[in-house]
């Protein structure tokens, strides 16, 4: 009997480090899938998906053709227009992924003149620099 009550404390320690283990490898897990279920792939393209730019005219239609051509870029953008605070956007790709950006022209104003910029072969930090520098002063 007395060589139970040795085992049990033992038992009991092993149990404790399988479970520290278990959730240990969890987290891990966990914390793994959300990393990789980012908005890139393993080449660091954007794989958000955007609305198709035939559902809209005008100048949504523009930006949102400039989110399906250029996502690489708009996706390296902030928007100033208050969606990255209040809507959780990461970026100015994000106001394509759905019809927010049909509605707020500074968000379309900054995907068209980032695709305007692309076109010319501006780097995507001059276009950073541009986009902040224009659009910066109506940030909420």
């Amino acid at each position: 009997m007395s060589q139970k009550r040795k085992n049990k404390p033992k038992q009991s320690s092993n149990n404790l480090w399988l479970v520290l283990g278990a959730l240990a490898l969890m987290s891990v897990i966990v914390w793994v899938s959300l990393r990789s279920s980012g908005d890139t792939d393993a080449n660091g393209k954007p794989t958000l998906s955007t609305l198709n730019p035939a559902m809209f005219t005008g100048r949504a239609r523009l930006a949102y053709q400039a989110a399906k051509d250029i996502p690489e870029v708009l996706a390296q953008l902030p928007c100033y227009c208050g969606c990255m605070q209040n809507f959780g956007h990461k970026n100015n790709l994000y106001c394509f992924h759905d019809d927010h950006g049909a509605e707020c022209g500074l968000c379309q104003d900054i995907a068209i003149q980032a695709m305007d910029m692309h076109r010319t072969g501006k780097s995507v930090d001059q276009i950073r620099d541009v986009i902040r520098d224009t659009y910066a002063r109506y940030a909420p």
